[in-house]
C-alpha cells in the first residue's frame, strides 16, 4: 500500500512538473515575443489629425514635424525633409531610430510617376561568427544577451541612405538641412514622454554608459538634454557625411563594437564598403483595384501585407470576414514568411510564386488543417514611421530603427548604435536539417519586417502613404489598418484607433480585452504599441492621420 502510495505521489509530482514546465515555455515564448510599451497618448497640443491642400507631415515626434514643416517652407521637397525629420528623430526619440541604425526609405515621384526604395539596411560585419548568438552547448542566447553590447552591431545604413535619397532628389543644401537640427541639440530639448519612459523602463543603459547626458532627466522630465556630441557628429557630417564611413566616426564605432568581449569583429573596413543605390519598389495590383508598393528583400514587409490581402480578397467572395480569419491569415504568413523570406542577395526567392494566389490559398488551407510550429524571434516595440508629401505632390514613406529600444545601448559620438543582427534567425539549421535562410553570414542583411508603404488607386493615383513601428507586429499593424479601410468600411481616424491584434505560430495577443468575444481562442491582452503614420488623398486634398498611441503629430 505505501509503495502505491508512493507511485502516486511520484506520478504526481511529475504530472506537476510537466504541467509548470509547460506553462514557463508558453510564458517564456510570450514574453519573448513582446516587449510592452506603455501607450504615451500625447500630443503636444497639435492635432493628432490635419488636412492641407499641398503640403502635410506625419512624424513621431512633434520636434521632428516641426522641423520638416520648416524644411518645406523654406521651398524644400520630401527628401530634404526626410533628412532633417530623420536626423531630427535620432537626437529627440533615440531609443527608436537614428544614424547608428538602418533605414527604409519608399518614394514617389511625382514627375517620373514611378516609386523607388533604398535600402538603407544594416549589414552584418564580413568575418562575423555564423554561430554568434549560440551558447557553447549549441542553444539559442537569451535576446538581451544577444542585443546588448557588441555583438548585435550592423553596419549602420540610415545616413548612407538619406544621403544616397537627398543626392538624387533635393533641392536644399545638404548643410542647411542639418543646421536646425545642430541648433536643436545645442539649446536643448524637453524629453518627450516616450523617450522618459524608456529611460524609466531600460535595465541595461545607464550600467554600460556612465556619466550619461540622460543622467538626471528620469528624476527631472522637466530638464532639458542637450546632446552637444550629436551636435558636433552633425557638424562634422554636413561637411562630409563620409566621415561616419571612413573617417573619426567610423574608428570611434568600431572600437566601441570591439571593447566588448562578445564582440562580432566589425572593422572599419566594413563602415567603408558600404554602400546603397536607389532600387524600383516592389508594387502589386490586388483584385480590389489598388497598388501597393513598397521595399523589396530584405524587409517583408510588402510582400507580407500583399499575401495577407489576397487571401483577405478572395475569402471576403464568399464570406463576410471575421477576426478569426484574420488572425489565422496572418499566422499562415508569419510562417511563409520564416520558412522563404531573407536578404535575396544570399537566397533565391521566388516571390512571384509566394504572392501567387493559388500558391496562397492552398497553403493556407493545409496550414489550417494541420498547424505547423516555426521559429519566430522576439517582438519589439521600438522603430519609427514618418510620411511626407510636399507641394510638387512627391511622396515619402519611411520608416527606420535601431531595432530594440536603446538597440545595443551602447553610446558614441551622440547616437546609440543598433542591435539589428538580433533580426537574423539565431540558429543556423531547422530541426530537419535543413539551412535556415535568414541565418547569420558574413555581409549579410538581417530580414526586416518594416513596412513604409505608397499606395495607388486603380487609375494609379496616389491614394495613401502609410507604414509603422512594432518590429514583426509592423506586418499585423499596416494591414489590419488597410482590411479595416479597404475591406471593413471603416473611415482612417476609426481604423487607426481600432484595437490592434497579431497570431503568431499560434500564439494570440490582444490589445483589448473587447476582442477575447470575437475570436474565443487563449489568447494574451498586452500593449500592442503601434505608431501608425498616415496620409490620403481624398479630392485633391491631404489628410494626415498620427497614432494616438504614440507622440505622433500632423504639421
Amino acid at each position: 500500500m505505501k509503495k502505491k502510495i508512493k507511485n502516486l505521489f511520484t506520478l504526481f509530482l511529475l504530472s506537476l512538473f510537466i504541467i509548470l514546465k509547460n506553462n514557463l515555455v508558453l510564458a517564456d515564448q510570450i514574453e519573448n515575443y513582446i516587449e510592452p510599451e506603455k501607450q504615451s497618448n500625447f500630443d503636444y497640443g497639435k492635432s493628432k489629425r490635419r488636412s492641407s491642400e499641398t503640403q502635410i507631415i506625419v512624424t513621431a515626434n512633434d520636434y521632428a514635424s516641426e522641423v520638416g514643416e520648416k524644411i518645406l517652407d523654406k521651398g524644400g521637397n520630401v527628401a530634404d525633409a526626410t533628412v532633417a525629420i530623420q536626423l531630427t528623430l535620432g537626437l529627440v526619440e533615440p531609443q527608436s531610430s537614428g544614424i547608428g541604425g538602418g533605414t527604409f526609405i519608399t518614394y514617389y515621384d511625382n514627375t517620373k510617376k514611378k516609386v523607388f526604395f533604398y535600402d538603407g539596411r544594416e549589414k552584418a560585419p564580413q568575418n562575423i561568427n555564423q554561430n554568434i548568438f549560440l551558447k557553447n552547448d549549441g542553444s539559442k542566447k537569451k535576446f538581451f544577451d544577444a542585443a546588448v553590447g557588441g555583438q548585435s552591431v550592423g553596419v549602420p545604413g540610415t545616413l548612407e541612405a538619406i544621403f544616397k535619397f537627398h543626392s538624387d532628389y533635393g533641392i536644399l543644401k545638404w548643410k542647411d538641412i542639418i543646421k536646425p537640427v545642430i541648433d536643436l541639440a545645442e539649446k536643448g530639448f524637453h524629453p518627450p514622454p516616450r523617450l522618459l519612459n524608456a529611460l524609466n523602463k531600460d535595465k541595461f543603459l545607464f550600467n554600460i554608459n556612465k556619466n550619461f547626458l540622460f543622467n538626471g532627466v528620469t528624476n527631472n522630465p522637466k530638464k532639458k538634454v542637450f546632446n552637444h556630441e550629436y551636435s558636433k557628429t552633425l557638424k562634422k557630417i554636413s561637411k562630409d557625411y563620409r566621415v561616419f564611413y571612413e573617417g573619426s566616426i567610423a574608428r570611434n564605432i568600431t572600437k566601441k563594437v570591439g571593447e566588448y568581449k562578445n564582440n562580432n569583429s566589425l572593422s572599419e573596413s566594413d563602415l567603408k564598403n558600404f554602400s546603397i543605390k536607389k532600387k524600383d519598389a516592389l508594387c502589386f495590383l490586388l483584385p480590389s483595384k489598388v497598388k501597393i508598393c513598397g521595399p523589396n528583400l530584405p524587409s517583408s514587409g510588402t510582400i507580407c501585407i500583399v499575401q495577407v490581402l489576397k487571401i483577405i480578397d478572395y475569402i471576403k467572395k464568399n464570406k463576410e470576414i471575421e477576426l478569426s480569419d484574420i488572425l489565422d491569415i496572418l499566422d499562415f504568413v508569419y510562417y511563409l514568411r520564416e520558412q522563404f523570406l531573407a536578404d535575396d542577395t544570399f537566397v533565391r526567392v521566388n516571390i512571384e510564386k509566394l504572392t501567387n494566389i493559388d500558391f496562397l490559398i492552398e497553403g493556407f488551407s493545409k496550414y489550417k488543417a494541420k498547424k505547423k510550429s516555426f521559429l519566430a524571434e522576439e517582438i519589439l516595440n521600438s522603430t519609427s514611421h514618418f510620411s511626407v508629401v510636399d507641394k510638387f505632390n512627391n511622396v515619402v514613406s519611411v520608416t527606420s530603427s535601431i531595432e530594440s529600444t536603446f538597440g545595443s545601448r551602447l553610446f558614441v559620438n551622440g547616437f546609440f548604435l543598433n542591435n539589428q543582427l538580433t533580426d537574423f534567425s539565431f540558429k543556423s539549421i531547422n530541426k530537419n536539417k535543413s539551412l535556415i535562410k535568414n541565418r547569420v553570414q558574413g555581409g549579410k542583411k538581417p530580414l526586416s519586417s518594416m513596412s513604409p508603404l505608397i499606395i495607388f488607386d486603380q487609375d494609379n493615383k496616389f491614394l495613401m502613404s502609410i507604414g509603422s513601428p512594432g518590429g514583426k507586429a509592423i506586418i499585423s499593424y499596416v494591414s489590419r489598418v488597410l482590411i479595416d479601410y479597404f475591406y471593413l468600411n471603416k473611415t482612417l481616424a476609426t481604423s487607426i484607433k481600432s484595437p490592434n491584434y497579431i497570431k503568431i505560430n499560434g500564439l494570440v495577443f490582444l490589445e483589448d480585452n473587447s476582442l477575447k468575444t470575437e475570436v474565443n481562442l487563449k489568447s494574451k491582452v498586452t500593449s500592442l504599441t503601434s505608431g501608425i503614420a498616415i496620409i490620403v488623398k481624398k479630392k485633391e486634398k491631404f489628410y494626415g492621420f498620427a497614432d494616438h498611441r504614440r507622440d505622433g503629430t500632423v504639421r
